[in-house]
């Protein structure tokens, strides 16, 4: 069920439901960026121009361009839905990777030291052809994902922004279809004319919007809570809650099953957080775009810079989201606020459907509400941040899908010795390709939650173990990348509930398709609850019967992380291992530090010059490959430990504010 309540009859001066000041605004930032993407084109003269931006960025680009191409607003719209529907511990839909986050400036320099294109050169440098091959069609299948979940996030905000159903049409004033629909014409036409280059410049540009757009919104919605509580702020009327559901349950950092049964949310437990963060740990280094990030700036030190210090801002960000999220439960189920009908509230309270989808757009639904009453054009600002975080993301992954393909499948196994245009055009139509099956995508999601939880955090996971296993264990070999991927997938696969696309499910009965779609996987489910029920979720109904099931989060996590460990580790120990002079000159590759200026002529090579091979082991044992970690190395990771505390700490010293 899809519900936006419906607003008063737009004012005269407004149309699709904004303001033309609001108009003026997009527009500009339109034009804007369209002439970047031109003049980027001149840019472009090879296959490292579109594809890694010619490396010749440098620390400020590339902080914003780790902060960009990771940002969309798929993100905010999840923490802060999930904020509203869970209170204070929705912020871990997006803490998954704060844990993570310190390890970015140990793991940037190893990708940086590849001197790769595409994180599939890195298998093949490591591994085989076969495994690389492996990790191009699933780093495209990550592309794909990432770019309609950004779109779907977008979509439902945008919906929110414009206003919501116009009570005359019962359409949306702005439909998310025409707002998907632009946002990918202007993406690809910039991505595909300027590559990598292109991304990273309107990713600057982009960053600083999305910035704005995330704390735009917080001071004015904190205020208009408090108004409605009658408090002496927001983070007093945060403090008080709402009937059923207090303060001290709403602002704490788990949520107990007492607290989420009367809602029919799973709990977020210290468990669920420990699971959460694990699988984004394990799958962040094989998101295709991470290797343009670490491996576009001039030296090691611009990626492991950009990389750490870019996320660290989006971590801010998302306290921003997350305290938006909490401001609009005291906004909308508050009785007696003006922003909602007691009618509405009620339908709220009584369809968990209608709840869901009320949540995917509230961020924008806030906006629209509250900031016309600050200045005209905010909305149109906001919006425009908006569209700058969902094709910062979408562009660096559309060009590095295209790059995954044109590298890795297109030159290797089809057309060999092409000239550098030839390659330059096949990538950007293969880039054409995967924005169209991205479109397609968008037809599996249900809400914002469920596109970070189903598709976004578990994919990445499937080949994430065998980078750590990689650069750290020579033993594990070529046939355990295969064994452990295909088990860590098809444990997913099992645990998970599926659906047929939706053009698929148009030419049939769509209830027999989600029944054999779903055959094998709702077997497992069930005889997972017959013998192990308490790992799973049942749905009853009024009469007690079994509605569904599916597996709790973080027990789906352990499985899958589990089967493909223990699938890699058995079958690393009885295969062939690569051969030596391979893994010689693998670790050789990733110990020899980058010289600013430095000159490749194919990827995962060094230069005749190249500056001194470290050496050195943590542990001594001839199969382990742990290096001896630099002064710069330790003293960054451990100030990024901090930042974590202290990102950790300001987001409990708001909670506790106004007590």
């Amino acid at each position: 069920m899809s519900l936006l309540f419906a607003q008063a009859v737009p004012d005269v001066n407004k149309y699709m439901g904004l303001d033309i000041a609001d108009w003026l605004v997009l527009c500009a930032y339109l034009v804007g960026v369209t002439a970047i993407g031109v003049w980027s084109y001149k840019k472009v003269h090879d296959m490292s121009d579109f594809f890694m931006g010619g490396r010749r960025f440098g620390k400020v680009f590339m902080m914003f361009f780790a902060f960009g191409a990771g940002t969309s607003s798929e993100q905010a719209v999840s923490v802060a839905a999930g904020s509203f529907r869970y209170g204070l511990a929705g912020i871990w839909y997006q803490f998954l990777w704060l844990w993570s986050t310190p390890f970015y400036w140990i793991v940037a320099p190893v990708m940086r030291r590849m001197r790769a294109l595409t994180t599939s050169d890195f298998f093949e440098s490591r591994y085989d052809t076969s495994t690389a091959t492996l990790y191009s069609f699933l780093g495209i299948t990550m592309s794909i994902v990432f770019i309609a979940g950004g779109l779907y996030g977008c979509g439902e905000m945008v919906e929110g922004l414009s206003g919501g159903i116009n009570p005359e049409t019962g359409r949306a004033y702005f439909p998310k279809e025409i707002a998907i629909a632009a946002m990918t014409v202007m993406f690809v036409l910039y991505g595909l004319a300027g590559g990598l280059g292109a991304a990273i410049i309107t990713d600057f540009i982009q960053g600083v919007l999305t910035i704005i757009f995330s704390f735009l919104l917080l001071p004015f919605a904190l205020n208009v809570a408090a108004q409605v509580a009658g408090t002496d702020g927001g983070f007093a009327a945060l403090q008080a809650g709402i009937p059923g559901r207090p303060g001290d349950e709403m602002l704490g950092l788990t949520l107990t099953e007492e607290m989420t049964k009367s809602m029919g949310l799973e709990p977020i437990t210290t468990f669920y957080v420990i699971a959460l963060s694990l699988t984004g740990l394990v799958g962040i280094v094989v998101q295709p775009h991470i290797m343009g990030v670490c491996g576009a700036g001039k030296t090691e030190f611009e990626g492991r810079f950009g990389f750490t210090v870019g996320n660290f801002i989006k971590r801010f960000c998302t306290i921003a989201w997350t305290f938006t999220g909490l401001a609009c439960i005291i906004i909308y189920l508050s009785p007696g606020s003006d922003y909602l009908s007691g009618e509405e509230l009620t339908v709220l309270q009584d369809d968990p459907a209608a709840m869901t989808s009320f949540a995917n757009q509230v961020f924008g639904r806030a906006a629209h509400d509250i900031l016309p009453t600050i200045s005209r054009g905010l909305v149109g600002l906001l919006m425009a941040s908006l569209l700058a975080a969902v094709m910062s993301t979408c562009d660096a992954q559309m060009v590095v899908g295209s790059g995954l393909f044109t590298e890795n499948i297109y030159r290797r196994f089809l057309v060999r010795n092409g000239s550098a245009t030839h390659y330059l055009w096949a990538g950007r139509i293969s880039g054409l390709a995967i924005v169209g099956l991205s479109l397609l995508m968008l037809t599996q999601f249900e809400n914002v939650i469920q596109v970070l939880t189903r598709y976004i955090q578990p994919i990445p996971a499937f080949m994430g173990m065998s980078f750590w296993f990689g650069i750290t264990w020579r033993g594990y070999t070529p046939k355990a990348v295969w064994a452990s991927t295909l088990a860590t997938a098809t444990a997913w696969y099992l645990t998970t509930s599926h659906k047929p696309f939706q053009f698929i499910a148009a030419l049939g009965d769509s209830e027999f398709l989600q029944r054999n779609i779903d055959y094998l996987p709702g077997l497992f489910r069930g005889w997972m609850y017959e013998f192990v029920p308490s790992i799973m979720l049942a749905n009853l109904n009024d009469a007690g019967e079994i509605v569904s099931i599916k597996t709790s989060l973080p027990w789906q996590i352990s499985i899958y992380l589990a089967a493909g460990a223990i699938a890699g580790i058995v079958v690393s120990l009885t295969t062939r291992r690569t051969p030596t002079e391979k893994l010689d000159h693998f670790f050789q590759l990733i110990r020899t530090p980058v010289r600013k200026g430095e000159e490749i002529e194919t990827p995962c090579t060094l230069p005749e010059d190249h500056l001194p091979t470290e050496t050195g082991k943590l542990i001594p044992l001839k199969d382990l490959e742990i290096p001896t970690p630099s002064v710069l190395g330790m003293v960054g990771f451990a100030c990024a430990w901090a930042v974590v505390g202290g990102i950790i700490w300001l987001t409990m010293t708001l909670a506790k504010l106004g007590t």
